[in-house]
């Protein structure tokens, strides 16, 4: 029976392959429609160290999809747009994506300015649903979408509590941020802030940057006004390879905290690996359940490697989401209607299923015998609230040997 269920996927798959290939590829009239996800991601701009992992993660989950027989018989299509980082360049991508492309999802995007510009010009006025697995921004949670903006990571409000806990626990008694000036670096140093301050610390200042610059010689003066024990880096990797290259030649500050958006291997060579040595950051993460472990085995198999880059799982997971919704709500059309099943295949009650191409099979099996699911995903539970937005662990993480490694810490506030 394991060899069967493990092999009649593919059996399917290849079979509906075949069909296509005989028929042709465009449905014809009466025939289903594949359901089209769109993906707005970071090819380019200040986010662009994550893009390639995100649309491997995302092409991992069509695949899988595809593998256990796709959405109402039929293979699903993932259709990638760049959002250069920026949001009017990612509302118009957003707006190809459902004008053109025809998607009935989104996937993204990566940067929580992106993700409520599109989701308040784009996909909230068009009733489209939106999955973001990497805007950690807390304004998203009060955000007025109509139910159509969710996300599969966890809020800000809920990391800088530990990233502020945290610093005071490294020993520092003093602190500044440094942080992109959009609605995740404000979020984020905020909460920060406000955590380092409840534990007994004291925040120096808290400097605004704009997107990649030439350098930050102004902002690094102001953030390191009064000589504070530590400096929060809470950037993109384009801005802060360059400010915390300034930082240490120019002999402003030797000491750092990071985030999920400076949690970058190509950031840390760019800088010297030597140089931050011994840094700790913190990231929404979860530990290493049986979910993540087959993402990551099958994230390898077909890559090679498994970057420690945040939100690859969560974008994994918003995949699958959209697909297992469609499937309950018979439809790969009917956005609304996506939306609507959505909480019915994430939360409990209901039968537990996780990722990987049998995970996914046994969950379209159970969808279409009219039985409740639970999908427990790759990056941990993925429970929507009201809001649309999910609770999990944060990571406390550490370079170490030139290499960002997990410390093995998973906190709640």
């Amino acid at each position: 029976m394991q060899k069967l269920k493990l092999i009649l996927p593919i059996v399917i798959s290849l079979a509906v392959v075949l069909a296509l290939v005989i028929g042709g590829c465009a449905p014809k009239a009466g025939e289903a429609i594949p359901l089209k996800i769109g993906q707005l991601n970071s090819f380019t701009g200040d986010l662009s160290d994550f893009g390639g992992a995100h649309r491997n993660a995302g092409q991992l989950a069509a695949d899988h999809i595809n593998l256990a027989g796709g959405v109402q018989g039929i293979p699903i299509e993932l259709v990638a747009r760049d959002t250069a980082t920026n949001p009017v360049q990612g509302v118009d991508s957003a707006r190809a994506l459902v004008d053109i492309d025809r998607v009935a999802a989104v996937v993204g995007a990566l940067s929580s300015g992106v993700s409520i510009a599109v989701a308040e010009s784009v996909t909230g006025p068009n009733q489209i649903l939106q999955i973001s697995a990497a805007s950690t921004s807390p304004a998203i949670t009060v955000l007025a979408d109509g139910d159509f903006l969710f996300r599969t990571t966890v809020s800000d409000a809920i990391q800088g509590v530990i990233m502020g806990r945290l610093a005071k626990e490294l020993g520092y008694d003093t602190a500044s941020a440094l942080y992109i000036n959009n609605a995740y670096g404000q979020g984020l140093a905020e909460a920060f802030k406000a955590a380092f301050e409840a534990a007994g610390g004291k925040i120096l200042a808290l400097v605004p940057h704009e997107g990649v610059q030439p350098t930050y010689a102004s902002e690094l003066s102001k953030a390191t006004e009064g000589n504070p024990d530590v400096l929060a880096a809470i950037s993109y990797p384009e801005s802060a390879q360059i400010y915390l290259r300034e930082a240490l030649e120019g002999g402003y500050i030797d000491t750092f905290i990071l985030c999920d958006g400076t949690k970058s291997p190509d950031m840390n060579e760019a800088v010297g690996v030597d140089k931050l040595e011994g840094t700790h950051g913190t990231a929404p993460g979860s530990a290493l359940t049986d979910a993540r472990r087959v993402f990551e085995t099958n994230f390898e198999s077909a890559f090679a490697v498994v970057p420690p880059l945040p939100y690859m799982d969560t974008t994994y997971d918003a995949v699958v989401l959209i697909a297992l919704a469609a499937e309950k709500a018979g439809t790969t059309t009917d956005s609304a209607a996506i939306r609507d099943a959505l909480r019915d295949v994430a939360n409990p009650p209901g039968e537990v299923v996780g990722p990987g191409v049998e995970g996914i099979w046994k969950a379209l099996e159970l969808i279409r015998a009219g039985k409740d699911i639970n999908y427990e995903g790759a990056g941990g539970s993925q429970d929507f609230n009201e809001k649309g937005d999910v609770i999990s662990t944060i990571e406390i993480w550490k370079i170490t040997g030139g290499e960002i490694v997990s410390t093995g810490r998973y906190e709640l506030p």
